[in-house]
């Protein structure tokens, strides 16, 4: 089986090569049958070319001969869940869903993040709540049309 941080390793250093400080890499996934899905987000989105360029590099990177594998990169969802606070902080100003860890929900415009906590501000709470990343279970953008 492919290490999965072997292909995180190889994802940073391609992104730090290419001076891609506007991307950053959300999730490596490698099942057994060594199919491996690489999520890649950014701070002004992701480019189709992005996720072609980064796939050929990883593909360069390894052998197949070694060991076979299928390889998908993709741009991050906007029906997953955030996993780091850089997702939160490119989504200033966005309507978001966040359920913390006594299952509360709160949606509402996300105010404010850092790399501790986020202000999210709700039709109740015009003020404000202030919720540190430790107590998130989940949240994402909600779309509205």
């Amino acid at each position: 089986m492919i290490d999965k941080n072997k292909i995180k390793e190889i994802v940073e250093a391609y992104l730090a090569a290419e001076q891609k400080e506007d991307l950053f890499l959300v999730e490596v996934k490698v099942s057994k049958a060594n199919v491996i899905t690489v999520a890649i987000d950014g701070d002004n989105g992701v480019k189709v070319d992005d996720c072609i360029s980064l796939s050929r590099h990883i593909e360069s990177q390894m052998d197949r001969d070694k060991e076979d594998f299928e390889l998908t990169v993709m741009s991050f969802g906007l029906e997953e869940y955030f996993t780091m606070p850089r997702q939160f902080v490119k989504n200033v100003s966005q309507n978001i869903e966040v359920i913390d860890k006594e299952g509360e929900r709160r949606d509402g415009v996300l105010a404010e993040a850092d790399n501790e906590f986020i202000l999210i501000t709700t039709k109740k709470d015009k003020e404000g709540v202030r919720l540190p990343y430790a107590d998130i279970e989940k949240a994402r953008v909600i779309i509205k049309f």
